[in-house]
């Protein structure tokens, strides 16, 4: 007998509508005897185990179950063989004990490594005029272009598709990168097979179809056995259409089809599956395929289970997605259908239409959270959009609300798996400290130590290395900064100053168990190593850095068993995977981690779901929100196959890509169905405007303009609802912060750089002195403007102090003598130190010719000197330090400020705005400085040092002298001290912020955003 020959003349074929629900309606007519003729096992709990359900999912099955098991009379009843055919498992076949030794599959982590490693090989044999630059590189991209390829055989298996056909494929009718991977193709397609041989294994698809085909063909061989029912599955593969084909010939066999489309006329119906131009985007292509080539029915002879819901929605989606070539039917739907139908179908559907995502999952959260108001009540949340998802979740607990989320997250992304994760980054990156950080922060890490002593540890490891410049990498490295520090090279002021021995030795101590536990993955910092070698070692630092410890929450745990299955799955194919550096398995890890997913626990209990498309094909619930309904999401968009060109997939005879958007489409007419439906969509993600998918366009010009108006103005409730949970209650305008504190705490001593800082925001003195906080340094802060400028200073302050008088017949190179040993801090970051460097190489001879100049009219010169100005009564006193002091040969001196960053005009430094040159001039005239003679100030100049120019600003104004200037600047401050000597006198925020930098240390603290915001988004 041929496998597509029929054992029964008839095939037995219904459809529930998908109004209707699924799994409740199979398993009362299973029980009534609907399905097959003469078995109607409701009274009799025995009778049903003769039975065989073949559904498409696991999940399915066990809805199955239970709601066979509800309808028994007692409550209890021997359930029948349930099969999933998305998972075919022999021992849950019919026929396990005749097939003999069935080949094992092989592990998914095994064979993406084998090719991941096939595509590295490949491309390191590539020359660059081959179209090497073509291919990406990188243990990423290998990975994905092994995953596209694992996906491509999966296709050739299941749509029985030959590999010998590739050589019908002509080299030379394509562009030259896909005869590039064409020719990949002839290696892989030797390469696999043998791989597969030589361990005796095959592909899971090709292990599942031949499972399938094995049991469609013991059914063919025993027609007289139990009853046989296939429900739920469209037949999509083709070995599953030839088990569907086999069961619904059965004499006690039937197939129960899901949705099919009994409204959409004939003519279109054969349009589908026309030769010369299918419509494989249609939601019910599949099923018409299935019909038409494997049953070889029409579709009349499918009969229905029951009649449609009430709502009648099935019609109205028949006709939003009828096949493009007969959309110009639309023009007599309400002749055709009726104005009253449609009203019927759309009067519980309600459409949100939100500005952006948030507003989205919020205002499903408040749509989910109201099914909850009726008791026995459900409603799910059907999206393609993991994001989406998890945004609803996070939503829904302000309601202290949990949705049952089958789908889980990614194990990359759970507690364990991005602690795996950290480890490898950190050794990789050295210890640098900002994945430093962020691992001794994580949860799961330990070192040997308790929460509290880890706690303690960390907060004086950070505080002593990790903040400010890198240490040097490495343990060492790390061992030896800890070892090096120094509380006395802080201020007095600053937190680190005041670090005790015991601080430092917790430091110490956390820093020698960081470089035990990771030791054996940071001694593979350099070169390239075996892939097992690699993960043995993570996984030892990994256990080090854990201590032993249990994850915290029930999924936490679930996550750690599933981390460890990964690295057993990891170490099973590490043979076959690709040599790399510890930078490209860190890299790695994360892919191939992401696609084994985590699932929280079930909860039995939830009335409220997260499904995908897929596993929501045969769950019934009160309310469905359908959400993400954008393009590129619902549908998906189509993917680009990196392997091969849709001309070349047709020309094998593969499916197109319009396919999944078919089966997209199914998923969301099967949807739709639910007695109650909310459509959500964003107007914008990320910023940009989306385009509503093409499902609800199709609905909402069928609907009519009138009608969906009103669809969108029910959904707009729940838009509205959750705007007013967003909403804050009216508040009195918060005042800007003016902290008054006792005079006996304000600062007496500031410096002259200080005092334009109190000028334009007092409130910045008073964090800084009143309360004594400093700003901590950024983890891993490179240097930036500040650095730099303080190193051009050092190196111009250390040559002036050299040579007061004359210059050396060497000067350039003198000065960048001076310059290296002020840059040398720098070296640790060579981008920085590579620019500046550059840079103040180039700056060196202009300043040189620059000096040669200015010595010609002083007779010494002060660099980098300190003074300070006790104003009268002892009660203030002013400190600064001078970049430069000239004393001029016609006597007088000269103050000059080198400024890398803007100078001041001489217009600012006369309002008072930069008071810097003005108060340095003061404290020259009354001898403050030291060794310099007290003489009045003849010049005030601010050296701009660009890149490349070296220019000179004069500070005081055309009609004012120096010395004129520095005696009112003294006046002024000697006001500004009588003032904020008055009690009553506060430390406003931003007082006076013209020409202020944007941000300020401790604007945050003064809460600036807040009180200086006029109204919505402005500022």
């Amino acid at each position: 007998m041929s496998p597509c020959a029929p054992s029964h003349s008839a095939p037995r074929l219904l459809t529930i509508p998908s109004s209707v629900p699924f799994l409740p309606t199979l398993a009362d007519a299973l029980l009534d005897g609907r399905l097959v003729e003469g078995f109607s096992p409701r009274n009799d709990p025995l009778a049903l185990a003769s039975a065989t359900v073949f559904l498409p999912t696991r999940r399915a099955g066990r809805l199955l179950a239970e709601a066979l098991r509800q309808r028994m009379p007692s409550g209890v009843t021997l359930l029948p063989r349930i099969v999933p055919l998305g998972d075919v498992d022999e021992d849950a076949l019919a026929f396990a004990e005749g097939f003999i030794d069935p080949p094992h599959a092989v592990p998914p982590t095994t064979r993406r490594l084998a090719l991941a490693n096939l595509v590295a090989r490949w491309r390191s044999l590539l020359r660059g005029d081959d179209g090497r630059v073509a291919v990406a590189s990188g243990p990423g991209a290998e990975i994905a272009l092994a995953d596209a390829l694992a996906q491509l055989i999966d296709e050739m298996a299941a749509q029985e598709v030959p590999w010998d056909k590739l050589d019908v494929l002509v080299p030379g009718e394509h562009d030259a990168y896909w005869d590039m991977a064409l020719d990949f193709l002839k290696i892989a397609r030797e390469f696999w097979p043998a791989y597969l041989a030589g361990e005796k294994m095959v592909d899971a698809r090709v292990r599942n179809d031949r499972l399938v085909d094995a049991e469609a063909e013991r059914l063919r061989a025993v027609p007289e056995g139990g009853p046989v029912i296939a429900a739920g599955s469209t037949g999509s593969m083709p070995a599953t259409a030839r088990l569907l084909a086999a069961v619904a010939h059965l004499p006690r066999g039937c197939v129960v089809l899901p949705g099919l489309d009994t409204h959409l006329d004939a003519p279109s119906w054969a349009a589908l599956t026309d030769a010369e131009a299918p419509a494989p985007s249609h939601p019910q292509y599949g099923l018409a395929l299935l019909l038409a080539r494997h049953m070889r029915v029409g579709r009349e002879a499918v009969l229905s289970l029951s009649a449609p819901a009430p709502h009648g929605r099935e019609v109205l989606l028949s006709e939003a997605l009828r096949p493009v070539a007969s959309t110009e039917a639309w023009a007599s739907l309400d002749m055709r259908v009726g104005a009253g139908e449609i009203d019927a179908a759309l009067e519980a559907v309600a459409v949100i239409e939100a500005e952006d995502s948030r507003e989205e999952a919020l205002s499903i959260a408040v749509a989910l959270r109201e099914v909850l108001e009726v008791p026995g009540r459900t409603g799910a949340l059907i999206t393609p959009d993991r994001d989406l998802a998890r945004r609803v979740t996070a939503e829904l607990l302000r309601f202290e609300v949990a949705i049952d989320d089958s789908a889980g997250e990614p194990l990359s992304e759970s507690a364990p798996g991005r602690f795996a994760r950290l480890v490898a980054d950190v050794c990789h990156e050295e210890l640098a400290p900002v994945p430093l950080a962020a691992l001794l922060r994580h949860d799961l890490a330990r070192f040997g130590l308790t929460q509290a002593e880890l706690d303690r540890a960390v907060d004086a490891l950070e505080l002593m290395v990790l903040r400010g410049p890198r240490p040097a990498g490495g343990a060492e490295g790390l061992i030896g900064a800890v070892a090096a520090f120094d509380p006395k090279t802080f201020h007095r002021s600053d937190a680190r100053h005041r670090l005790g021995e015991d601080v430092r030795e917790r430091a110490g101590d956390l820093a020698v168990r960081i470089g035990v536990a990771l030791a054996p993955l940071l001694a593979l910092g350099r070169g390239v190593h075996p892939f097992g070698t690699l993960l043995e070692a993570h996984s030892t630092a990994v256990q080090g850095a854990w201590s032993g410890l249990d994850a915290g929450s029930e999924t936490d745990r679930i996550a750690l068993d599933e981390l460890t299955r990964a690295f057993e799955a990891m170490a099973e194919g590490a043979p076959a995977a690709p040599d790399m550096t510890l930078a490209d398995y860190a890299a790695a890890l994360p892919l191939l981690l992401a696609d084994k997913p985590v699932r929280p626990p079930l909860l039995t209990d939830a009335r409220l779901r997260i499904l995908g498309p897929l596993e929501a094909r045969l769950v019934h619930v009160d309310r469905v929100v359908l959400a993400g309904l954008v393009e590129q999401t619902w549908p998906k968009a189509v993917r680009t196959d990196p392997w091969l060109s849709r001309p070349m997939r047709a020309a094998l005879g593969l499916e197109a890509p319009e396919r999944r958007i078919g089966l997209s489409a199914h998923d969301f007419a099967q949807a739709c169905g639910a007695p109650e439906l909310i459509l959500s969509r964003p107007r914008k993600l990320g910023g940009a405007p989306t385009v509503p998918s093409r499902f609800l366009q199709r609905l909402a010009a069928v609907s009519g303009e009138t009608r969906w108006k009103a669809a969108m103005a029910r959904g707009d409730r729940y838009r509205r609802l959750a705007q007013l949970i967003d909403e804050d209650p009216p508040a009195p305008r918060l005042a800007r912060p003016e902290p008054v504190p006792p005079v006996a705490l304000r600062p007496t001593q500031l410096s002259v750089t200080e005092i334009e800082t109190w000028l334009r925001d007092p409130y910045t003195i008073y964090a800084r002195h009143v309360l004594r906080l400093r700003p901590l340094d950024g983890l891993d802060e490179a240097p930036g403007a500040a650095e730099r400028g303080n190193a051009i200073h050092e190196a111009l302050g250390a040559f002036a102090l050299a040579f007061p008088e004359a210059l050396p017949a060497e000067a350039e190179p003198a000065l960048l003598a001076h310059g290296r040993a002020a840059f040398a801090a720098l070296e640790a970051f060579p981008a920085e130190y590579a620019l500046w460097w550059a840079r103040f190489e180039r700056l060196a001879g202009r300043y040189i010719a620059w000096e040669r100049t200015r010595r010609t009219g002083a007779r010494r010169i002060f660099a980098e000197v300190g003074g300070r100005l006790v104003l009268p009564g002892g009660r203030f006193t002013l400190t600064g330090r001078a970049d430069r002091i000239e004393q001029l040969r016609e006597g007088g001196l000269a103050i000059l400020d080198f400024k890398t960053g803007q100078a001041p005009t001489a217009k600012q430094v006369k309002a008072g705005y930069s008071p810097q040159l003005p108060l340095e001039a003061a404290i020259a005239a009354s001898g403050g400085f030291r060794d310099v003679p007290a003489e009045p100030a003849g010049a005030l100049t601010y050296v701009k040092l660009g890149v490349g120019e070296l220019r000179e600003g004069n500070a005081v104004d055309k009609d004012e002298t120096a010395a004129g200037l520095a005696a009112s600047t003294r006046e002024r401050l000697e006001q500004l001290v009588a003032a904020f000597e008055n009690p009553a006198r506060g430390y406003a925020s931003l007082a006076r912020p013209m020409f202020r930098g944007r941000f300020g240390d401790y604007d945050h603290l003064a809460r600036v955003k807040e009180w200086s915001t006029a109204g919505e988004g402005e500022e």
